[in-house]
């Protein structure tokens, strides 16, 4: 059957090539056809009470009787010629807007495909949505959040949504005490995966109600409004409330999430950390006040001594912000001056390093006074203290004995005081490459059936740090005042040396 079939044809192309046939082909050339179109979903059978969320995806498909489709148009609600918008999907997710005001809305979306040509389908493809706005939401994150009581830097991150996408959110608002009139707009973009942080600094050095400058994000950048840099009113030396909501497309607000805390009057450039644990805290407190009193400083103080050590490192302490940058940072970096007490270098003295960072490049000085104990010289607290070397062993600096200066510029030589018996669980110590040691004490080695003997190698309790700006003395100094000459000493090595003032 193949070979018969092979066999009319050719006959057939051999008699047109001998009759010449004219080979022109003649006629009029065909109309290009438009394609047409249709929706994946062509009807929508919902009662009032089960409309569509306002995000949808919308899936289409086309034909074209006489060449290819290329293409399709879309319009949401308005179908005018200037209102269509090219693409080559099959479908894709809208965020249908509803009108502002309204909870319910009906939207209309038309498609149409568009051929090779560029011929668009005359008719379409188009259906009303019938659907409803969803609520957004908003929380404020309270790892991000500013303790009871905050100087001059608080910081607040919140977390945002809304069920229609976050692309049908129109923006994220904050107030600071008053929701009446003082909602400001805090911009947001798809890349804060729907959570946002801000810092709000304030001049605090006098109390009442003043601006507080806004700054976004960990990076602290000033944010700006009509040119100028954005500012909220806050009260300092009083309780502050936060609020945060969220608004939609639809004009349709979150719940309002809240908290206050208190924003504290600075009035010293001197900083006083008391970091001191247990029952006698106060009474430390106290002498150490009295000391620089004494010597005309009255210097504000931020007791940070919660969280107890056990096997490992103090928790950093919840009187700080949780946040560490930019929130503390910033912060401490507003003093001149700390004066930092403790009575276990396992505290919070373990994170100096880095929360004083921006403090010592701004040109502050601090002096620590906390016990030396044996720990390995890979712990952090080395990072900061400008100790090399701790002597091992068990000794004892025996009451009446002096601690005296070893540097020329101090004067004032120190005394156990009598009665207090042996100071025992102290360490010798050596400061680092270029460091300067000021006072050395007298130590003696326990032995082992409980009598003392000479030590002889270095003696060293306080070490001032190579750039001059740090000065750390590892004895108790409410144990050395047997000369009554303490307030003399601080004189000497606070006041004169690292240039405290009021």
């Amino acid at each position: 059957m193949k070979t018969h079939v092979l066999l009319l044809l050719s006959l057939f192309l051999t008699s047109v090539y001998f009759n010449g046939c004219d080979d022109t082909i003649s006629g009029e050339l065909a109309e290009n056809q438009p394609p047409s179109t249709n929706l994946t979903v062509e009807r929508i059978n919902r009662g009032s009470d089960f409309r569509l969320s306002s995000q949808i995806q919308i899936s289409w498909f086309g034909n074209d009787p006489d060449g290819f489709v290329a293409g399709f148009e879309y319009a949401i609600n308005d179908t005018s010629e200037s209102n269509f918008t090219f693409t080559t999907k099959t479908d894709s997710i809208f965020i249908l807007p509803i009108t502002p005001g309204q909870q319910t809305d009906d939207v209309l979306f038309k498609v149409r495909a568009v051929d090779d040509k560029g011929l668009a389908d005359p008719v379409g493809a188009s259906l009303v949505y019938p659907i409803v706005n969803s609520t957004p939401q908003v929380s404020i994150n309270t790892n991000q959040s500013p303790p009871d009581t905050l100087f001059s830097v608080s910081s607040f991150g919140w977390n945002f949504s809304d069920p229609d996408g976050i692309l049908n959110l129109a923006s994220t608002e904050i107030a600071i005490n008053d929701t009446i009139n003082g909602w400001t707009e805090i911009p947001f973009t798809e890349d804060d995966d729907g959570q946002l942080f801000i810092s709000l600094e304030v001049d605090n050095t006098t109390s009442g109600t003043t601006d507080a400058q806004v700054f976004l994000g960990r990076s602290y950048s000033t944010l700006q409004a009509n040119g100028e840099n954005l500012t909220i009113p806050v009260n300092v030396g009083a309780r502050n409330t936060f609020y945060v909501r969220a608004v939609d497309a639809a004009g349709s607000a979150s719940e309002i999430d809240s908290l206050s805390w208190y924003i504290k009057e600075q009035t010293s450039n001197t900083l006083f950390l008391n970091d001191f644990s247990g029952p006698s805290s106060s009474d430390k407190q106290q002498f150490h006040l009295d000391l620089l009193q004494q010597n005309g400083i009255s210097p504000d103080i931020w007791i940070i001594n919660d969280g107890e050590v056990s096997q490992d490192k103090v928790a950093l302490s919840s009187a700080f912000p949780t946040v560490i940058d930019p929130t503390l940072i910033k912060t401490l970096s507003k003093w001149d001056h700390v004066y930092w007490i403790s009575n276990d270098l396992d505290r919070n003295i373990t994170y100096a390093q880095e929360i004083l960072d921006e403090f010592f490049d701004n040109g502050g000085t601090s002096f620590v006074n906390i016990p030396m104990k044996n720990l390995d010289r890979e712990d952090p607290v080395f990072n900061f203290l400008p100790v090399d070397s701790i002597q091992t062993g068990q000794f004892l600096i025996l009451e009446d004995s002096l601690v005296t200066p070893t540097n020329v510029s101090i004067s004032n030589t120190l005394r156990v005081e009598s009665g207090s018996f042996a100071l025992s669980g102290v360490f010798p110590i050596k400061g680092v490459n270029g460091s300067t040691s000021l006072y050395q004490a007298n130590f003696v080695r326990r032995t082992a059936t409980g009598g003392v003997r000479p030590y002889n190698d270095y003696q060293f309790v306080t070490i001032e740090n190579a750039e001059g700006n740090l000065i750390y003395f590892s004895l108790d100094l409410s144990n050395l005042d047997g000369n009554n000459n303490i307030s003399n000493m601080i004189q000497e090595v606070v006041i004169d040396r690292l240039g405290f003032k009021q």
